[in-house]
C-alpha cells in the first residue's frame, strides 16, 4: 500500500518565497502522517493567473498588464534556482514523491510545468504543459513531450499532467504507454474541472488518479501593492471564490474514496494499492491485451 496525499492551499499570491514556506509546511504534515507521494496543484507557487479574464488581459500593450506580467514573471521559478532546489532536499529529507505545479522562468517567457522530485532528493522530471488553455496563452509558453514520462515508485509507476491536458488522448495514452498506475492530475482549482474527468481517467485506464486543485478567494490579493499587481482592487471585489478546489482521489473502479475538498484548505489521504489497478486491467488494459496498436499506429483510410 502506498499512502498519497493531495495538498489543497491558496498561494500568497505573487510571492513564491512565502508561498514555498507556507507549501513546506503542509508537506512536512503530510510526510508526517504517513503520506509517500504528495502532490498540490497547478501553478500554485507563484499562483495562477486568474486576472486574465476579469481584466481584459487580452488589451494589446496595456500597461497594467504588462506590469502584471513582469511580476508573475520575477516570482516564477528557475529549476536551478533556490526553492527548486529546496524542494528537492526537503523530498530526501522525509525520503517522498513530490509532485506538483509551478510557473517556471527560463528567459523571458514563463510555462505552466508540473515538477517530480524522486525520495532520494532529486528532480526526476519536469513537464512543461504541451499547449495553454485559452487566455493562458498570454501568460505561458507552449511546452513540448520531453515531460511525458511515467516515474517508477515501489513497484508502480506514477505519471501526470497539467490541468485541461488531461483531457488530451494521446497525453493520456502515451503515459498509458509507460505503464501507469497512478495518475497525478493538477489543476488551478475548480471541482467543476475534477468532478468529472477523474472518474473518467480512471476508469479508461484503470489507474489511480490523484486530481490535486488549488484555492484562489479575493482576500488572497490583499498583500499585494497597486505597483506589483495594478488590478488587486478589482480582483479584490468577487464575493465568492474565483477557484474554489474540488480536490479528489479516486480508485480504478472510479469510485471517489477522498474528497471533494471544496472552498477550504486541507490534505486529503489515501491509501494506495497498486494491484486493484492490475485487477482491473484483467477485463480492459487499454495500453495491453485490449489495445490494437498494430492498428491505430498507422493511418486509417
Amino acid at each position: 500500500m502506498i499512502r498519497v496525499a493531495c495538498i489543497q492551499i491558496a498561494p500568497i499570491f505573487l510571492d513564491a518565497k512565502a508561498t514555498w514556506l507556507k507549501l513546506k509546511d503542509r508537506i512536512s504534515e503530510a510526510a508526517g502522517n504517513g503520506a509517500e507521494i504528495i502532490t498540490w496543484g497547478e501553478t500554485l507557487i507563484p499562483g495562477y493567473p486568474v486576472w486574465l479574464s476579469p481584466t481584459g488581459g487580452a488589451t494589446f500593450n496595456d500597461p497594467d498588464q504588462k506590469r502584471a506580467y513582469a511580476t508573475y514573471w520575477r516570482e516564477s521559478l528557475p529549476l536551478n534556482g533556490d526553492i527548486v532546489l529546496e524542494i528537492a532536499a526537503l523530498a530526501g529529507e522525509h525520503k517522498v514523491m513530490l509532485m506538483g505545479g509551478i510557473a517556471e522562468q527560463d528567459g523571458g517567457s514563463t510555462y505552466c510545468t508540473l515538477l517530480t522530485f524522486g525520495p532520494e532528493g532529486n528532480l526526476l522530471g519536469r513537464h512543461r504543459k504541451i499547449k495553454p488553455t485559452f487566455e493562458e496563452r498570454l501568460v505561458w509558453a507552449d511546452g513540448d513531450s520531453s515531460g511525458l514520462k511515467t516515474y517508477p515508485f515501489k513497484d508502480t509507476r506514477v505519471g501526470g499532467l497539467n490541468c485541461w491536458e488531461n483531457w488530451l488522448p494521446m497525453a493520456r495514452a502515451a503515459l498509458h504507454q509507460q505503464g501507469e498506475m497512478i495518475h497525478v492530475a493538477i489543476w488551478p482549482g475548480s471541482h467543476g474541472l475534477t468532478r468529472d474527468i477523474s472518474r473518467f481517467i480512471a476508469l479508461e485506464g484503470r489507474s489511480w488518479v490523484i486530481s490535486t486543485s488549488g484555492l484562489v478567494r479575493s482576500s488572497d490579493f490583499g498583500h499585494l501593492s497597486l505597483d506589483d499587481f495594478p488590478m488587486r482592487d478589482r480582483m479584490m471585489e468577487r464575493e465568492d471564490s474565483w477557484q474554489n478546489g474540488g480536490s479528489i482521489i479516486v480508485n480504478p473502479k472510479g469510485e471517489v474514496v477522498a474528497g471533494p475538498l471544496i472552498d477550504e484548505e486541507g490534505i486529503l489521504y489515501a491509501d494506495v494499492d497498486p494491484l486493484m489497478a492490475v485487477e482491473e486491467r484483467q477485463n480492459l488494459d487499454i495500453s495491453g491485451h485490449y489495445s490494437r496498436w498494430d492498428i491505430f499506429n498507422k493511418p486509417l483510410k
